[in-house]
């Protein structure tokens, strides 16, 4: 069987690395913080807009549907999970379906750290100009540590996910002459996101981030995507919110070829 391996990523480097910017919680580097910050997303942006001669850039105009609900059990404990429906084309091909449950934490000394534990199950379809002969299912377990300020009416958080991925490999059974999923592969993946939060009035916001992700060995990073997105929503109720806005994304196939969406994402967020 011709065998289709997922990425594979050396795991020791970004623990080490997530473990180091757990400590950017402390109030007096908070300087060193946002240089960090200044860094990551200037490597994202210059990732995002880079032009080289000899890459492919590929890529049709999404639309994403996002549900997130939200129960909070007290003060330090909330439950929460994602729903996503990405479609490609517009809404002419499937691309992306997800479920994301999740659990959040905050000690009572600094509730302005949130400590999160979650799963995501994704399942990947045929889409795009190089599709996937079949489906393709993931199964992930993640770590993640928010840190929140606030500056007058603006809101700003640094998040940042480890995430430890089993992705199921797909090959070619030449006896039934079709392509199969055989064996699962393990790869892991770090996210750093910065989100900046507007209130316009007591019922419209502005939302903006940029994301970058990143893959890396002991030696060297390599970059892996970028998102960015701003949104307008709007607050129904204390319990409901919209928003609809315009996601930008970059991400590399393999070293010769990118893959460019300009897209459109709706997000509705509940309280429960």
């Amino acid at each position: 069987m011709q065998q289709i391996q997922a990425v594979g990523v050396s795991m020791q480097w970004i623990e080490t690395h997530l473990i180091t910017l757990y400590y950017f919680k402390i109030p007096n580097i908070m300087f060193t913080k946002t240089k960090l910050s200044i860094v990551l997303i200037g490597l994202g942006l210059l990732g995002t807009y880079q032009q080289t001669f000899g890459q492919e850039v590929h890529g049709k105009a999404n639309v994403w549907y996002l549900l997130l609900i939200n129960h909070k059990l007290n003060d330090q404990w909330n439950l929460g999970s994602e729903i996503h429906m990405r479609y490609d084309d517009w809404m002419n091909s499937e691309a992306q379906f997800l479920f994301r449950p999740y659990i959040d934490f905050n000690t009572k000394s600094n509730p302005n750290v949130v400590y999160t534990f979650g799963y995501t199950y994704v399942k990947t379809y045929p889409y795009g100009d190089y599709p996937l002969p079949i489906g393709k299912p993931e199964n992930n377990v993640w770590e993640q540590i928010t840190l929140k300020h606030q500056v007058n009416q603006l809101k700003i958080q640094h998040r940042y996910r480890l995430e430890q991925r089993w992705q199921r490999d797909i090959s070619y059974n030449d006896a039934q002459n079709q392509y199969e999923l055989d064996g699962t592969s393990f790869s892991g993946r770090f996210r750093y996101r910065l989100t900046m939060t507007q209130l316009l009035s007591d019922t419209y916001f502005v939302n903006v981030f940029d994301e970058l992700w990143i893959r890396g060995s002991n030696q060297s990073l390599q970059y892996d995507r970028n998102w960015l997105y701003v949104g307008l929503g709007a607050n129904l109720s204390s319990n409901y919110s919209i928003q609809l806005a315009y996601l930008h994304q970059y991400a590399q196939n393999n070293p010769e070829r990118y893959e460019r969406h300009h897209g459109v994402q709706v997000t509705g967020s509940v309280k429960i």
